[in-house]
């Protein structure tokens, strides 16, 4: 295995042990949601994505946060995971 994937198993399993109240950075969020920094700069700007808290110069994001918007943003493989609303 490569060191960066060493490094990344090690941040993923930081992220998933830690409470919902721990904060991550911007390298740690990238590596869960697999995506690069400059999306997650992209989306800052935008005002779309993950919350987050601004210490001085820094992003960091809530682990509560993180979980709630990967589960909003799962993606439906098939219908019958679709809700069916009844009018």
């Amino acid at each position: 295995m490569k060191n960066s994937n060493i490094e990344k198993t090690k941040i993923l399993q930081e992220f998933w042990q830690a409470p919902l109240e721990a904060l991550f950075d911007q390298k740690t969020i990238a590596a869960v949601r697999c995506c690069s920094n400059s999306l997650l700069e992209r989306e800052r700007w935008a005002g779309d994505g993950i919350p987050y808290i601004k210490v001085k110069h820094k992003c960091l994001y809530r682990k509560a946060d993180v979980v709630n918007w990967i589960n909003q943003h799962q993606v439906k493989i098939s219908t019958s995971q679709c809700e069916v609303s009844h009018v």
